[in-house]
């Protein structure tokens, strides 16, 4: 009997990408090569943002196809089972098995409960429900307007893709659930929440809302006893007023303010005793001027791993659970026409908005002896390669069956 069998999930939003983009099938290449170079029992891709192209449906099979069809792909994995929503959420769902014998899929629909996983492909792309999957939006119990941020109206936030698309496997003998999750998207952007300096910010609190519908679903589901992993765009942001603060603080820098005609605050700019700007926050824009690349990098971004708390709620309260993130923020990436060189961009504040969480039962399985946890990485896919202004984020991790 199979005493311990490997696992690679991996999750990456997609909705910055172009269908014909050569950062997509790079993209592409790099997700497939996270976990064929693992050799793992179970592989596990999580797609977010489909919907943000026009071409959702032929975006959705490239990638589908351009990952099931790697060589290395096919000669390992004897099942591929995967569901890419475009009519609701804008998620999609990759599962590789090593074999197919060993897994079954829970239908709910079905009389008979668990089928068998057949051999080759089963991927369904464009209808609104697929056997095995379940999917839901948030968009159902909160009702979005531009009234949200009380701003000029220019956000479409009526747009938002939130939800989640959950499917459940029995895999050697071992329940266990996968969620590919899309959190509240539009981020820290409103100016006058530095000024307001709230311990969590409009848009941190409606992902909060989203992932306790989220935990409650999973409860009606009757899957708490399962072992879950949830893989998606959590979307979560840093607290940037603390971290502004802290700048301003250090750097002997002096804080001005640009107001609209309404008395609004517009901009926020600081600037040191030599009158050089340091800092310039407007809607559209989050710029630390000279530091900027370097500050979010330093250290794989560990100088600004103190105001990565908006998920403590979920992590701390034992929902949900993550290993240590050491590595740099997941976004927003793109390249520097002078230097040639991968950036952080500088229109929003770089974040780790792509996580792998998991469950309590999850993690005993995962560190059920030394050799399970000695197993376990975390990390971003792709660091060296441009891959689009988001890069994919993976967890490696030995689940012990015993």
């Amino acid at each position: 009997m199979t005493d311990y069998i490997k696992q690679v999930t991996v999750t990456g939003d997609v909705s910055t990408m172009g269908l014909m983009s050569a950062e997509l099938d790079s993209w592409i290449d790099e997700v497939a090569k996270e976990i064929w170079e693992q050799k793992p029992e179970i592989g596990v891709v999580h797609v977010q943002g489909l919907l943000s192209s026009p071409e959702a449906r032929d975006l959705s099979d490239h990638i589908a196809n351009g990952i099931a069809s790697n060589s290395q792909i096919r000669g390992h994995f004897q099942a591929i089972r995967g569901f890419f929503d475009v009519k609701n959420t804008g998620l999609g769902s990759l599962y590789f098995f090593k074999n197919a014998d060993d897994v079954r899929f829970y239908d709910r629909f079905s009389n008979s409960g668990y089928r068998s996983v057949e051999r080759g492909e089963q991927i369904a792309i464009g209808p609104s429900e697929c056997d095995g999957f379940i999917s839901s939006t948030f968009e159902q119990t909160f009702n979005f307007s531009t009234a949200f941020y009380g701003n000029d109206g220019n956000r479409d936030i009526s747009n938002q893709r939130t939800g989640f698309l959950l499917t459940r496997f029995r895999i050697y003998g071992k329940e266990i659930t996968f969620v590919n999750l899309s959190l509240h998207s539009v981020p820290f952007e409103d100016v006058n929440e530095i000024v307001e300096q709230p311990q969590v910010t409009r848009a941190a609190g409606q992902r909060q809302k989203e992932i306790d519908m989220l935990m409650n679903e999973l409860d009606s589901e009757g899957l708490k006893d399962d072992a879950i992993i949830v893989a998606g765009a959590f979307n979560s942001q840093l607290h940037e007023t603390a971290m502004l603060g802290d700048l301003a603080s250090t750097q002997r820098a002096s804080t001005f303010a640009r107001t609209r005609d309404d008395g609004r605050l517009e901009a926020i700019e600081q600037r040191d005793r030599h009158g050089r700007s340091t800092v310039t926050v407007e809607e559209h824009r989050f710029d630390l001027h000279s530091i900027h690349d370097w500050f979010f990098k330093l250290g794989r971004g560990q100088m600004v791993k103190k105001y990565n708390g908006e998920l403590a709620q979920v992590v701390f309260g034992g929902k949900l659970h993550e290993e240590s993130v050491f590595f740099q923020p997941s976004r927003h990436y793109g390249m520097n026409p002078k230097t040639g060189k991968e950036e952080f961009l500088r229109h929003l504040c770089p974040s780790w908005a792509d996580r792998v969480l998991y469950n309590s039962v999850m993690s005993d399985l995962f560190r059920h002896d030394s050799f399970c946890a000695s197993g376990l990485y975390y990390g971003i896919v792709g660091e060296k390669r441009n891959i689009g202004e988001h890069k994919p984020v993976s967890l490696h991790a030995t689940i012990c069956l015993k």
